[in-house]
């Protein structure tokens, strides 16, 4: 059972600036997974802070072309990998669009955008950037898994789509489009380059849920690993036996799916697809060796955490990893969850100093001076 749930991540949603001045209640109620929504902004320098054609040009630049750093792609057609920058650069002024997959692992503020966007939907964010030159189309009509935000860095792109009637219209610097999975588009740039930004979002299905499910139950059971008898496939009395075997370990094994366990293992994978928040845990780890009951910790900025009660345990859920704690520790995590400094000796129960030291070295707290 849930006990308590805290987020320390900044309070006021992602979607009220990516969407506005369309509240979020009106794109869940009337776009989202039905229709696409074209926001016209006219506000050339809407996501300057966020990326940059000069940004791109500092990621291509300055951090090699290793495997997979940057697609090329002309007219639907993948363009094969590019010797060097030089190389890169002589594909782009010949009319094919270069793709830096997940470039939200290589800046910051998009790092940021997409843990926001995983905590609002429940789901894991990714982002490519698409530079495309004058005149040219990266693919032809296609349709994604998953929903879309175009965020329109700079100039513009003609966007046709086909829902149940065809839409087409220029994308401006500023604007944002949102495609729901499965809706055909394409798309072209006009007379000058084009920058943009996919914002994919990729959301648990059942699927993956019961999958992991099966596998974790599956894996810890060891009437599971056994192999079958040798021949059981050759007579009538093998398959019986199988027949019989299999409905023994599934019985077992639905005594450990239980609804409760998967909906927690959702809620962890959900928790996971937002990130880790561990900077300082260096630090910490180098820190630990002085660590006594009068040192200032803190919880950790912006984690997003749960605490559950589970078997006579208190079960605390980050980071994708479900740490096992005494029950009568619950009141100091309480005790934590506000976010302020405090010290092992000021914690109520026993065991304080060894509690702390734990979530310090698991990435829970952090020393109230490391940064």
């Amino acid at each position: 059972m849930m006990i308590d749930e805290r987020d320390g991540a900044d309070v006021t949603p992602a979607t009220d600036w990516l969407l506005g001045p369309v509240s979020r209640e009106e794109f869940l109620r009337d776009h989202q997974g039905r229709r696409h929504l074209l926001l016209r902004r006219r506000s050339p320098g809407h996501y300057r802070e966020l990326f940059s054609l000069a940004r791109l040009d500092e990621l291509l630049s300055g951090s090699g072309l290793h495997s997979g750093a940057v697609r090329v792609v002309r007219d639907g057609h993948a363009d094969g990998g590019a010797a060097g920058l030089e190389d890169l650069y002589a594909r782009y002024r010949d009319g094919s669009t270069l793709i830096m997959p997940s470039v939200h692992e290589r800046w910051p503020p998009l790092r940021e955008l997409c843990r926001r966007l995983a905590g609002e939907f429940s789901a894991e964010c990714r982002v490519n950037a698409y530079l495309t030159p004058p005149r040219s189309r990266g693919f032809g009509v296609h349709r994604d898994s998953h929903d879309v935000f175009v965020l329109q860095v700079a100039g513009t792109k003609r966007w046709r789509i086909h829902e149940d009637a065809r839409h087409e219209f220029d994308l401006c610097e500023g604007d944002l489009l949102y495609l729901p999975r499965g809706l055909p588009h394409e798309a072209a740039s006009a007379q000058g380059a084009s920058l943009h930004l996919s914002v994919g979002v990729h959301p648990l299905t059942w699927a993956d849920v019961l999958l992991a499910g099966c596998e974790a139950a599956v894996s810890a059971d060891p009437g599971c690993q056994e192999p079958l008898p040798i021949g059981f496939a050759r007579t009538s009395g093998g398959r019986a036996a199988t027949r019989e075997r299999i409905r023994e370990l599934t019985a077992r094994l639905m005594t450990v799916l239980t609804p409760e366990r998967l909906a927690d293992d959702a809620v962890d994978m959900a928790l996971l697809a937002e990130g880790d928040r561990l900077g300082g845990h260096l630090l910490d780890l180098t820190g630990l060796a002085g660590l006594d009951a009068g040192t200032a910790v803190r919880l950790r900025p912006g984690l997003r955490w749960e605490s559950r009660r589970d078997a006579g345990t208190l079960v605390l859920a980050f980071h994708g990893k479900r740490l096992s704690l005494p029950a009568r520790h619950e009141a100091a995590v309480l005790r934590m969850a506000d976010g302020e400094p405090f010290t092992a000796a000021g914690l109520p129960g026993e065991d304080g100093l060894a509690l702390v030291r734990r979530l310090v070295e698991e990435g829970f707290l952090t020393l109230a001076t490391s940064g």
